[in-house]
């Protein structure tokens, strides 16, 4: 009986909190938000794809503070493992492997700010989809930035250093995507110079899923 105390406390504890984060996003974000967060847990999710073409101007930007751009080497794993949550020694290697990068802003001797580029294939985890690209074309994704260096503009720096880095192999552009629902990532890709082309996603009930 004890037993399924605990569980019956625990699930009301789970209850509670996302009776508060549904609050929460009504009461920032509103309802449609809230609908469409409510959808990608069940029945339905989509995300808005982003072109960044690599003939148009990369234009120089600094940040708040001074970084440095750096594609990440194997005898880094290890700081970058540490840097960043639930990153994985064995998986950041076989992306190193399949060819990925992962472009690293660096504050002093810190980690500010990291984002993976992936050539060939790449997967886009929301979606549960891997995506076929072109010999020219180049995936972006994972962007992350360390809470204590974010509103920097780091993520700005760092997305025009990886336009420069693919322009210059030849590339003729980038692509992302983002949730919806994730507005404070519109503005940055925007400021990089992508631009919405699409929308991606699926229905599904049960086992039939339409993409």
């Amino acid at each position: 009986m004890e037993a399924v105390h605990r569980l019956r406390q625990s699930e009301a504890k789970s209850s509670r909190r996302t009776i508060r984060r549904a609050v929460e996003i009504l009461r920032t974000e509103g309802a449609l938000s809230l609908w469409f967060k409510f959808l990608g847990e069940t029945v339905y999710r989509r995300v808005i794809l982003f072109e960044r073409r690599l003939d148009e101007p990369v234009v120089s930007e600094s940040a708040v503070v001074p970084v440095t751009v750096e594609v990440l080497r194997a005898s880094g794993i290890d700081e970058y493992v540490a840097s960043r949550p639930g990153a994985e020694e064995s998986e950041t290697r076989k992306r190193l492997d399949m060819g990925h990068r992962c472009f690293v802003a660096r504050y002093q001797d810190s980690i500010a700010s990291t984002c993976w580029v992936g050539i060939r294939r790449a997967r886009i985890d929301y979606l549960g989809w891997e995506i076929e690209l072109a010999d020219t074309e180049a995936y972006v994704y994972e962007s992350y930035t360390t809470p204590c260096f974010r509103n920097l503009n780091i993520p700005l720096v760092r997305g025009l250093e990886i336009a420069r880095y693919y322009r210059g192999l030849g590339y003729r552009r980038l692509l992302a995507v983002v949730v919806p629902e994730n507005k404070a990532a519109f503005r940055p890709a925007e400021k990089v110079g992508y631009r919405r082309i699409g929308v991606m996603g699926f229905v599904q009930a049960g086992w039939w899923r339409h993409d």
